[in-house]
């Protein structure tokens, strides 16, 4: 399999294995170890400095490093399901049938109305040899000093982004 396209190297992964310090890597087709971290900041603090930290982790890669940044769109039903709920919530201290039909109304609209979706990014790692795992560990510590939080992801949730990417109706 020479001629694998990158996005199909996750369609056929191998699976997961569990490495040093704990990280999960799929195992790519090739048997290369890829590592996966989610970054989230909130852009209305004045220490989030994003530009500057992506300068830094790139300034900070050796030669033969590997590294993807994904940005992908994930449903989120967080902000309908508070609707819903307030919604339902909401008593309508006279039962008008007009105001009962105005919730009914509201309510199936809610129900029916697509997912809103919110934007993750993804970093993407590709092992090469165990000494470079030092090298995604400070990953972290490199983000924290702009105000960007990494979170190392799990088999299972590597699973599920994976999963969304490739076919987002499962």
């Amino acid at each position: 399999m020479t001629n694998v396209k990158p996005s199909q190297q996750f369609v056929i992964a191998k699976g997961f294995k569990q490495i040093e310090n704990g990280f999960w890597a799929l195992v790519g087709h090739d048997d290369s170890l890829r590592l996966f971290a989610e970054l989230n900041a909130n852009p209305d603090l004045p220490e989030v400095r994003p530009q500057e930290a992506y300068q830094a982790l790139l300034a900070s890669m050796q030669p033969g490093l590997t590294l993807r940044i994904l940005q992908i769109f994930w449903p989120d039903p967080v902000p309908r399901t508070q609707f819903q709920k307030q919604v339902q919530d909401r008593s309508t201290a006279e039962k008008a049938e007009g105001l009962e039909l105005l919730q009914q109304g509201l309510l199936l609209f809610v129900q029916e109305f697509p997912l809103p979706f919110m934007r993750r990014t993804i970093i993407e790692f590709v092992l090469p040899n165990n000494d470079a795992v030092s090298w995604w560990e400070s990953v972290a510590g490199l983000f924290r000093t702009y105000g960007v939080r990494v979170t190392y992801l799990e088999a299972d949730e590597i699973q599920s982004i994976s999963r969304w990417i490739f076919n987002p109706n499962l």
